[in-house]
């Protein structure tokens, strides 16, 4: 067992941000002004004392936590340091380590358990999450009765192989999800709305725009969009046209399905 210690001020911006709360929400919690908690992540000064018990029930932790004390293992300490490095990340790189860490740890399972071949030794990661058409790794997957890993299309899975039980129930929603993505036309679409607007939360798709990017006639989008694919689109109408996204629940779904592209 080793100590690992973070900086109180360190500690109170992670902790607030793995809470979802701004510092004006914590001060309002907290009784104080924003300029205080804002000190107080600065290093300018520190809490005082009788406010830490207040602060640790906030953040569901002990006072010893807070305070950047705590036993753990050694791979505590390296859980711990990713989620410090990822709370202190500006929007935007910490999507991009996160994944360049999964890529890391995929790699790492699959250079440990696979038989060592050519196109697996000294595997850069960064090549390996590009987009398909910038990526010269293709498929990679290791699957053993201990774990289950893949990579593709810059995605990255991992599963325990543990209590996969699929009721009749569950068989039967996932066949009703897949269904319309086993057409060659809706999967086209759907491909294409993806990619319009997968890159920002407030972007939406018009049925031409799709029809252009999935080279499939406006009726066949619009139709396809309003009837087979309607229980996984939001729409925003205006005076002259809608515009169409996945909600946001759904928009895994292509991501997962490209896995299923290993030749």
């Amino acid at each position: 067992m080793s100590a690992f210690k973070l900086k109180l001020n360190e500690q109170i911006a992670l902790l607030r941000k793995q809470k979802d709360l701004t510092q004006e929400n914590l001060a309002n919690l907290l009784g104080v002004t924003n300029q205080t908690v804002s000190k107080w992540e600065s290093a300018q000064c520190c809490p005082d004392i009788q406010l830490l018990p207040k602060i640790a029930k906030i953040f569901n932790v002990t006072v010893d936590e807070l305070l950047g004390y705590t036993l753990s293992s050694a791979s505590d300490d390296i859980f711990s340091t990713l989620r410090k490095k990822i709370g202190t990340l500006p929007e935007g790189e910490d999507f991009d380590f996160a994944l360049r860490a999964a890529a890391e740890l995929h790699t790492s399972i699959i250079t440990k358990y696979m038989t060592p071949e050519p196109t697996n030794k000294n595997r850069d990661t960064g090549e390996a999450i590009k987009p398909p058409e910038k990526n010269s790794y293709g498929y990679s997957c290791l699957s053993i009765p201990e774990i289950t890993t893949t990579m593709r299309h810059g995605t990255v899975f991992f599963s325990d192989n543990k209590d996969l039980n699929l009721t009749n129930t569950n068989i039967g929603r996932i066949a009703s999800i897949l269904k319309p993505f086993c057409d060659v036309n809706n999967l086209k679409i759907a491909s294409a709305l993806y990619r319009l607007t997968v890159h920002s939360e407030n972007l939406y798709a018009t049925a031409a725009q799709i029809s252009e990017k999935s080279e499939k006639p406006v009726e066949k989008v619009t139709n396809c969009l309003s009837e087979e694919l309607a229980s996984f689109i939001l729409e925003k109408k205006s005076e002259k046209e809608t515009a169409y996204r996945f909600d946001g629940m759904y928009m895994n779904i292509l991501p997962i399905i490209a896995l299923l592209d290993y030749k």
